[in-house]
C-alpha cells in the first residue's frame, strides 16, 4: 500500500511540474533565476508587479492563474502561485464539472489565512437567468468554502443586449447580501461591442476579454478598451497567446502530424522530413530564434506585449504545470521591455498568420446565421490544434445541436469567407472540424 501511494504521488508531481514535457522551451537565464530563488529563498528576486483593477481599487498581480486544469496537481500549483505573488485566481462553476472550485475550496480550508491574500474570481456558466445565476453562485460559494466571491463574472457573453436591467438588479442584490464584491463578464467573441456596452452602463466593475498580439492593432478594440478605461472598468486579458485554429494551410500532411505543443512551442517537422516548410512555419521559427537570442521565448514575448498595454491589468494564463508557471513568472518580474524590433516581429507574425486566427468579430455568423455556430467551432478547433485540449474540443463540439453538426460538410460558407476580415478558409475549417471533432 505504501509503495502504491508513493507511485501515485510521483505521477502527480510529474504532471504538476511538467517534467515530462520536453517540448516546453524555457529561457534558461531568466527562468533559472526563478528556480534558484525558490530553492534558496533569495529575497533579491523581484516581486510580482501589480496593477489596480479599475474601480474595484484592488491591486492584483499582472499574471493571473487560470482554471480548468487537471485537479491532481492543482494544490501544488496554487501554493507555488501564491508564493510567487500570483494573487488573481480564476475559476468557473463548469470547470472540471466543479472539481476546479472544489480543489480551491480544499486549499482555503487547509490554509484559511491565505483566503485574504487571494482575489478569487469565478463565473456563472453560460446563463443570464437570475434564478440560475443564484443557484450557480451558491454552489460556487459552497464548493470554494468561502462566504464571498471577489469578482463574479457571467461567462462567455457575446450579445450586448443581455446586459439588461434584470442583471443589474441581481448584481445589486447579491452585493447587498455580501455574496459578491464586484461583478462583470467574460467575452471570447464580439469583444469590441461588448466592451463598448459595458463602458456605458455604470455597474460593470471588470471585464475579461480575449486580447493578444493579433488584436492590438484592431481599431475597434482600441476604441473599446479606451472607453472601458475612461469608465474605470478593470480589464483582464485572456487568450493572450493568439493561438490558431489549425495547422498552416500550405503544410504537407506529414508536417501536420507535428503540431505545436500546448504551450505553443514549435517542435519542427518529423526527423528526416525534407521540406522547406510553410510560410507560417518559417515565420514561427524566425520569431522563436529572435526572442531566444534576447533571453526569452516567443510565448513570454506575447505576454510581455500585452503587459506593455497599460490598459490591461492582468493576463490570465492557464498554467498547467510548474515549468509553465515559472516561465510566465520570469517574464512578469524581469523588468525587460520589448523593443521596437520585438514588436515589429510580433506584428509581422500576426499579419502572416492572420488567416489561421479567428478574431471573434462575428461577421461570419452575421453573413450566415446564428445557427451556423462558426465562431464557436473555430474556437474548438483552436483548442484542438493549438491548446492540445483534444478531449475538451470534442466534448464541446459534441454538445452542439445535431442539425449544426450534420450540416457542416454540406453548407456553402462562401458568404462567411467573404465577410471574414482575416480571410480564413472557413469552409475548409468546418469540414476539417466535422472530420476530427465528431
Amino acid at each position: 500500500m505504501k509503495a502504491k501511494k508513493k507511485k501515485i504521488g510521483r505521477r502527480t508531481f510529474l504532471r504538476a511540474t511538467g517534467m515530462g514535457n520536453a517540448s516546453m522551451v524555457l529561457s534558461a537565464g531568466i527562468t533559472g533565476k526563478v528556480l534558484a530563488a525558490e530553492a534558496t529563498n533569495d529575497n533579491s528576486l523581484k516581486q510580482m508587479p501589480v496593477r489596480v483593477l479599475g474601480k474595484t481599487g484592488v491591486p492584483v498581480s499582472i499574471l493571473g492563474l487560470g482554471g480548468s486544469i487537471d485537479p491532481a496537481g492543482y494544490p501544488l500549483l496554487l501554493r507555488v502561485a501564491l508564493n510567487m505573488g500570483i494573487n488573481y485566481w480564476d475559476s468557473s462553476t463548469g470547470y472540471g464539472n466543479g472539481r476546479n472550485e472544489e480543489v480551491i475550496g480544499q486549499f482555503f480550508s487547509k490554509y484559511p489565512e491565505d483566503r485574504k491574500k487571494v482575489f478569487q474570481v469565478t463565473k456563472a456558466s453560460r446563463t443570464t437567468d437570475p434564478e440560475r445565476m443564484t443557484g450557480q453562485l451558491n454552489l460556487s460559494l459552497e464548493r470554494m468554502q468561502t462566504d464571498q466571491i471577489d469578482l463574479y463574472l457571467i461567462h462567455m457573453l457575446q450579445d450586448p443586449e443581455l446586459l439588461n436591467p434584470n442583471i443589474k438588479e441581481w448584481v445589486e442584490q447579491k452585493k447587498k447580501e455580501g455574496n459578491i464584491k464586484f461583478f462583470g463578464f467574460s467575452c471570447h467573441s464580439n469583444m469590441a461591442p461588448m466592451l463598448m456596452r459595458a463602458s456605458t452602463l455604470g455597474w460593470i466593475d471588470a471585464v475579461m476579454t480575449t486580447y493578444n498580439y493579433q488584436l492590438m492593432n484592431n481599431d475597434e478594440m482600441k476604441k473599446a478598451l479606451d472607453a472601458c478605461v475612461e469608465a474605470n472598468i478593470g480589464l483582464i486579458a485572456m487568450k493572450t497567446q493568439g493561438q490558431r485554429i489549425g495547422p498552416p494551410q500550405n503544410m504537407s500532411e506529414e508536417q501536420r502530424g507535428s503540431q505545436p505543443s500546448p504551450g505553443g512551442s514549435p517542435q519542427g517537422p518529423p526527423p528526416g522530413t525534407q521540406t522547406q516548410g510553410s510560410i507560417q512555419e518559417i515565420d514561427d521559427l524566425s520569431a522563436v530564434s529572435h526572442f531566444m537570442k534576447n533571453g526569452y521565448t516567443l510565448e513570454q514575448a506575447k505576454l510581455k506585449a500585452v503587459w506593455e498595454d497599460k490598459r490591461i491589468v492582468t493576463c490570465l494564463s492557464e498554467m498547467t504545470n510548474l515549468t509553465m508557471m515559472k516561465a510566465n513568472v520570469a517574464a512578469a518580474v524581469d523588468g525587460v521591455k520589448l523593443s521596437r524590433r520585438d514588436m515589429e516581429m510580433l506584428d509581422n507574425l500576426a499579419q502572416n498568420c492572420r488567416s489561421l486566427y479567428c478574431q471573434g468579430c462575428m461577421r461570419c455568423e452575421s453573413a450566415m446565421s446564428s445557427e451556423s455556430r462558426i465562431p464557436d467551432i473555430l474556437r474548438y478547433m483552436m483548442y484542438y490544434s493549438s491548446y492540445g485540449k483534444t478531449d475538451d474540443a470534442r466534448r464541446l463540439f459534441g454538445e452542439l445541436p445535431a442539425a449544426v453538426k450534420e450540416s457542416l460538410s454540406l453548407r456553402d460558407y462562401l458568404p462567411a469567407e467573404r465577410a471574414c476580415p482575416n480571410k480564413i478558409e472557413i469552409g475548409n475549417a468546418m469540414r476539417r472540424a466535422a472530420q476530427i471533432l465528431a
